[in-house]
């Protein structure tokens, strides 16, 4: 099983009795689909970075859930649909941070190597004077 994070964006014009609607038909596709909602996160009315459909406001919801590798992919199938849904976006999240990690600490011992490039380049401009 996988873990994801989902974010969606739905019309802020709703009321609120029809925005969990929306919010109860999203979960529904998760369920459906075999996923498992860990954490619902609401945001709330936000200003949108730029007008969508003639829209300046939305209300962001986050969910992560657990589910099988073609959850994602159905559930978005379905989101595109709805017409209610302004944007939507998911991703894999990572459960072991240290694998990240790693490769940084690697990138912070190449550059005593480079060193010495430089000092090559002012003994070739000396050379050439």
């Amino acid at each position: 099983m996988n873990k994801y994070e989902m974010g969606v964006v739905i019309r802020a014009t709703l009321d609120e009795e029809t925005y969990r609607a929306e919010m109860e038909r999203v979960k529904g596709f998760i369920d459906r689909f075999g996923g498992t909602i860990e954490k619902i996160d609401e945001w709330g009315r936000r200003k949108l970075s730029y007008p969508i459909e003639k829209q300046t406001e939305g209300m962001y919801t986050f969910i992560t859930y657990s589910s099988e590798g073609n959850t994602p992919k159905e559930v978005e199938s379905r989101l595109r649909l709805q017409e209610n849904v302004l944007r939507f976006l998911t991703i894999r999240v990572d459960e072991t941070p240290e694998k990240a990690a790693k490769p940084a600490e690697t990138a912070t011992a190449e550059p005593v190597a480079a060193a010495p490039a430089e000092e090559s380049a002012e003994a070739t401009a000396e050379a050439t004077e």
